[in-house]
């Protein structure tokens, strides 16, 4: 299972463990599209379409080793020729349920602490970048529902 927290509240900086070992870290920091990390010595780049809502992992070399279509209530992780599914099961973006082929439960990523500044990804049968990969996407999906609630709630205040 893997866990990531921010290491300040306010900050934008997250680390992940993997059933307690450090794993990676990585950064959502305002005007980046996407996310960097590294994992076991390979660096890799998530990249959000933000017109589209998707968003891309991309190896050293530049080359797409998974992608999401649009992320909403469902949405699909394509990696290796294979389609996972995936469902927000909880209100504001606080769960999303990795489904398998018959539409079961296999796995979740989850939003926790103290104003959502951790999150657990436990997802079986995925390699860990791929799993570290589902966890940012939902991470970037929040930050971007939260920047698009900052804008609407200004402009309705007339600031």
């Amino acid at each position: 299972m893997l866990h990531a927290k921010r290491n300040d509240p306010p900050s934008q900086q997250y680390e992940i463990t993997e059933d307690g070992r450090a794993l990676t870290a990585f950064s959502l920091r305002r005007g980046r599209v996407g996310a960097r990390f590294t994992l076991h010595g390979v660096d890799y780049l998530v990249r959000t379409h933000r017109f589209s809502g998707s968003y891309e992992l991309l190896g050293a070399d530049g080359t797409a080793v998974a992608t999401t279509d649009r992320v909403r209530r469902s949405w699909h992780m394509t990696c290796s020729g294979r389609v996972i599914p995936f469902s927000r099961t909880a209100a504001a973006d606080r769960e999303h349920t990795m489904l398998d082929d018959g539409g079961e439960r296999v796995g979740a990523i989850r939003l926790t602490g103290h104003l959502r500044s951790e999150a657990t990804a436990d997802l079986p049968g995925l390699d860990s970048g791929l799993q570290v990969f589902a966890l940012v996407v939902v991470l970037l999906r929040r930050r971007r529902k939260r920047a698009a609630a900052a804008v609407r709630g200004a402009s309705l205040s007339g600031g």
